[in-house]
């Protein structure tokens, strides 16, 4: 059977629309709320993440800042039972290190300028001993004035 090369095309866009990750706004956050495909979470294949212990997860998203950041902090949690939780290693560090041009091709650090497009790019470990539980994943980055881009994403820790 031979197949045409629209077929292939359409094949793939499908395989990059359906490797984004739906998130939702961070409820106290006032950055813009990311939108369809500026979020893609590995494991995440739609709406909720399924993070498997010793693994390691991808974590990719646009940002673009509505104002000029000199620097870009990382603001990690796991929010279980309305209880939010530093990721250790994670919260608090620098974000800069993790952020490239738009097309993620070149990695740019900070500062930040408003209105420009920038992609973020990480991976973070599910460590053994994490509990296996459901719990939403906050993830920020922002300054002391507040977050470039803050999401957050139902999840569930497995064995």
């Amino acid at each position: 059977m031979k197949l045409s090369s629209g077929f292939f095309l359409i094949f793939a866009a499908l395989i990059g629309f359906t490797s984004s990750t739906d998130v939702s706004p961070c409820p106290k956050s006032k950055s813009k709320a990311l939108g369809a495909g500026e979020v893609s979470i590995s494991n995440c294949p739609k709406s909720k993440c399924i993070l498997k212990r010793n693994t390691e997860a991808s974590i990719q998203m646009k940002i673009r800042p509505e104002r000029d950041f000199q620097e870009l902090t990382s603001d990690i949690q796991g929010i279980i039972l309305d209880v939010p939780l530093p990721f250790p290693g994670y919260y608090g560090t620098s974000a800069c290190p993790h952020i490239y041009d738009e097309a993620g091709e070149k990695k740019v650090g900070c500062p930040l300028k408003a209105g420009q497009v920038y992609t973020y790019k990480n991976s973070f470990k599910i460590l053994p001993v994490y509990p296996t539980v459901s719990l939403e994943i906050h993830w920020g980055l922002g300054d002391k004035q507040g977050d470039a881009a803050c999401f957050q994403i139902p999840a569930k820790i497995k064995a």
